[in-house]
C-alpha cells in the first residue's frame, strides 16, 4: 500500500486524481438521478473508449509514435499502458466528459 508521501512522489498519478478525479466526483455526486437514467449510455461509452483509446493507445506506443516517461508514474503497467493512463483518463476522462454533457442537458432542460 502506497503512503500519502510516496503518491506524491508520482506527479503525473496527482495531477490526475486533482484535475479528473476530483470533478469526476463533485459532478456525479450533483447529477446522481440522471446518471441513474443514462447508466446504459455510460457502460457503452465506456466500452468503446477502453477497447477503441487503449488499441489507439497501444499502437502509438508499439509503434514508436509517442511513449510514456516511467519516472512520474508509478511504475504499474497494464496491458502496456501505464495504469494511471487507463485509470485518469479512460475512466475518469471519460466519466467526467460523459457528466459534463449530462450537466449541459440538465441546464436546456431536456433530462
Amino acid at each position: 500500500m502506497l503512503k500519502a508521501a510516496e503518491i506524491l512522489m508520482y506527479p503525473y498519478f496527482v495531477f490526475l486524481l486533482i484535475f479528473f478525479g476530483a470533478p469526476t466526483l463533485l459532478l456525479a455526486w450533483r447529477l446522481r438521478r440522471e446518471i441513474v437514467q443514462y447508466r446504459r449510455t455510460a457502460r457503452w461509452l465506456l466500452v468503446f473508449v477502453f477497447t477503441v483509446g487503449w488499441f489507439w493507445d497501444w499502437l502509438s506506443c508499439r509503434t514508436g509514435v509517442w511513449r510514456y516517461d516511467t519516472a512520474p508514474t508509478l511504475g504499474l503497467w497494464v496491458a502496456g499502458l501505464p495504469v494511471e493512463e487507463l485509470v485518469g483518463f479512460y475512466l475518469l476522462g471519460t466519466a467526467f466528459m460523459f457528466l459534463v454533457v449530462l450537466a449541459a442537458l440538465r441546464r436546456r432542460r431536456h433530462v
